[in-house]
């Protein structure tokens, strides 16, 4: 720096367009990327793939298995218990939990979405940020040192954007991805697989129940005792389910919100901002006298 120093206006802006050279060279040769920043940030890298990877897996899972709780309800929605030309069908009152589990069928497809959304922002971030907001860098600090005084203020702003834009593609995404399925690990997962296990469970045993079908060769009143018999498990059956199902299903819906859109989406706002700020903050009327000290 104090070499820098010593060197006259002429001399300095030679040396700092060698150095955007030397950076360009590095930039588009791969050797910058492939050589330096990737194997630097290659753990980071990993740990967010992996996470993300994981909650996609879970993601799939559960909404596998709100597709199950679906069918299950609607299997029951639709036995029918009756006597002569009474029927009844109990899971009707089942309906508002099958709503439910569609909605949160559809939350795991938003889910799945957000998910492979991010991890399209880190395959994009370890191939193309690099190269990409680079060359935006390079040729705004071309046009700050050789560009009329009249552009330097865009020029500056300009700069900065690129700048705030490769650091939150290519460091802040993997390490809001990587805090988000940390955080979720500690906080949500203890409630996440005691839910789905119930729910699970529930609808497992929901689906074992059926209807008595009568035989020829028994008569009528030991059908009709089956069928009594059998009317009492579905009943039990749906009490049962019906007590545990909303609220397991809330918690989950509120998990999965939480894991896989609002904590991701709070880290990114708060990315956004924090580049906002880098970018809009003033420019400092020192940086400027600087930069015309070092111009012919």
């Amino acid at each position: 720096m104090n070499d820098l120093k010593q060197l006259n206006p002429a001399q300095r802006l030679f040396a700092l367009l060698l150095c955007l050279l030397m950076l360009a060279a590095g930039i588009y040769s791969g050797v910058l990327q492939q050589r330096l920043v990737n194997p630097v940030l290659a753990p980071l890298d990993n740990q967010a793939t992996q996470a993300l990877k994981r909650s996609l897996m879970l993601s799939s899972a559960s909404f596998a298995t709100a597709r199950l709780i679906d069918r299950g309800i609607a299997f029951v929605s639709e036995a029918e218990v009756g006597v002569g030309v009474a029927s009844v069908k109990p899971g009707q009152l089942l309906k508002p939990l099958q709503d439910m589990a569609v909605r949160y069928s559809d939350l795991m497809v938003l889910a799945m979405t957000s998910i492979g959304l991010q991890l399209f922002l880190l395959e994009f971030g370890k191939l193309a940020a690099l190269p990409l907001f680079g060359t935006g860098i390079l040729l705004c600090s071309v046009t700050l040192l050789l560009g009329p005084a009249s552009w330097r203020s865009a020029s500056t702003y300009l700069l900065r954007m690129f700048i705030a834009l490769l650091l939150v593609i290519r460091i802040g995404v993997p390490m809001a991805a990587f805090g988000v399925a940390e955080l979720s690990d500690w906080v949500l997962e203890p409630q996440r697989m005691a839910a789905e296990a119930l729910l699970s469970s529930e609808t497992a045993a929901l689906q074992h129940v059926e209807q008595p079908m009568a035989k020829a060769d028994e008569g009528s009143i030991s059908w009709l005792r089956q069928m009594a018999a059998q009317a009492n498990d579905l009943f039990a059956a749906v009490k049962s389910f019906s007590d545990n199902m909303v609220e397991k299903l809330i918690q989950l819906i509120v998990v999965y919100s939480l894991q896989t859109l609002i904590f991701p989406l709070l880290s990114l706002w708060l990315l956004w901002h924090l580049g906002r700020w880098f970018v809009y903050r003033p420019i400092p009327t020192a940086d400027a006298t600087a930069t015309r000290s070092i111009l012919p």
